[in-house]
């Protein structure tokens, strides 16, 4: 009785987790949690943030050059054969132009040395500091643009995977209709009121439908898939979106005062990363200043005996400076390159600042079209739906022939279709609005 009881409180509580991961699997995700989750997840993100806390590092590299630079150096040497230096014999006494070998030093030397140094001046420092700090601001502007990027490309899946889940609804609503539509022309046949060609023909869409569900639903699928690549989701996992199209998004396009196009932002930070690289090669003719100090302790020692085994220190400071006078115009040619890349970058920036007003005329020109456009389509698909409910009460009755009730059902297709069709472009270009303005990461 124990181990029975034991048994089924182990499964009561192994059996709650796995209910509630059952709910969350079932809940459906918003287009918000679901660009949530992706820029919290995505790889592409995590590879831009890694690369921006790379271009940190580098800032602290280059001012590391300005700390003291500390070195300690240990040398042995043992000369199994003494160096030899050739003295005038004149200075011992000797005849003129003689010269007489000596050695000099001890087989055993052993030498310690410690020198320091520290820049005091150098301009092409100064600017490589600038220039370490403007690509840590260009790295966190591309870690922008991925999110950027995510986010309207996850956009783009939801809003097109949201389109093709309602136009399953419609195919299957068709379906069921003309499922209808087959026993009722079934019965009609019986009693001869219609050819059994006419049954046949509404046979044949009820195929094709099926068909069409089949492919569309790969469709779906597919872009599923994506969705949870972008996201970040394991693709084992159950992704559901809500099924509810939202079009009334207040993005008040005629009330923008200037866009935030990060690819503007890019192009200026290129440019000034430019100008302080130009910069850079003309402080190249300035000299650079350094201050260093060195100490050292060197042990002497003769074999054979341990009383010559002495140590003498020796210290010197310095200042070193370093100037490149003439460098064959090298540095010169450069410079007119980063004077032809900033004119370059002017024209960028010009194009991209044109283009983007294009665009936003264009996303805003859309967005009232299709606005428009909505409300009729969706009149459209009732009066369809309405006449389609009409035709199908007389084809039940034996009112009218098959092709009416075919011509019916394409109108009705045609005007589903027409729905969806302006619910895309009017998603679509409420988007694009938002990727113009540089508003993806508001919304």
């Amino acid at each position: 009785m124990y181990n029975a009881t034991k048994r089924i409180l182990l499964f009561f509580i192994i059996s709650i987790p796995l209910c509630l991961n059952a709910q969350e699997s079932s809940q459906e995700l918003s287009l918000k949690d679901l660009v949530n989750k992706a820029l919290q997840n995505n790889q592409s993100i995590k590879s831009s943030v890694l690369d921006e806390t790379i271009a940190d590092k580098r800032v602290s590299e280059v001012k590391s050059n300005m700390l003291p630079q500390i070195n300690i150096n240990g040398d042995y040497k043992y000369y199994s054969q003494m160096p030899l230096q050739l003295v005038p014999s004149s200075t011992l006494g000797g005849p003129e132009n003689v010269y007489i070998p000596f050695e000099f030093g001890t087989p055993w030397n052993l030498s310690t040395t410690i020198s320091a140094g520290q820049l005091i001046y150098s301009q092409q420092y100064i600017n490589g500091i600038k220039m370490a700090n403007t690509g840590k601001d260009l790295s966190h502007f591309l870690v922008r643009k991925s999110k950027e990027d995510i986010v309207y490309n996850v956009s783009t899946l939801y809003y097109n995977a949201q389109i093709i889940s309602a136009n399953i609804g419609f195919i299957r609503s068709n379906i069921v209709n003309m499922e209808k539509l087959i026993s009722t022309g079934e019965l009609l046949f019986e009693n001869q009121m219609i050819k059994n060609t006419d049954v046949e023909k509404l046979k044949l869409n009820k195929t094709m439908l099926e068909t069409q569900e089949n492919t569309i639903n790969v469709t779906y699928d597919e872009l599923i898939n994506m969705l949870k690549f972008l996201s970040g989701f394991p693709q084992s996992d159950k992704l559901s979106i809500s099924k509810d199209i939202s079009t009334k998004i207040d993005i008040q396009p005629l009330r923008l005062s200037k866009p935030e196009r990060i690819e503007v932002k890019l192009l200026e930070k290129q440019k000034e990363l430019n100008e302080l690289e130009r910069k850079n090669l003309i402080a190249g003719y300035l000299p650079s200043l350094y201050a260093y100090g060195v100490y050292n302790y060197t042990f002497y020692g003769k074999g054979g005996g341990a009383d010559l085994f002495k140590g003498y220190p020796a210290s010197w400071f310095g200042l070193q400076l370093s100037w490149n006078i003439f460098d064959g115009l090298g540095r010169k040619t450069k410079i007119d390159q980063k004077n032809v890349e900033n004119m370059k970058l002017d024209l960028q920036l010009n194009q991209i600042n044109e283009n983007i007003s294009m665009e936003l005329s264009n996303a805003k020109n859309q967005i009232n079209l299709q606005e428009s456009n909505i409300q009729s389509r969706k009149d459209q698909l009732s009066l369809a739906e309405k006449i389609y409910g009409q035709v199908r009460q007389q084809f039940n009755e034996g009112l009218i022939n098959i092709t009416e009730v075919l011509q019916s059902d394409n109108s009705l297709r045609e005007a589903q279709n027409n729905y969806l069709v302006s619910l895309i472009n009017l998603l679509n270009a409420q988007l694009s609005w938002k990727k113009a303005a540089g508003k993806l990461l508001n919304y």
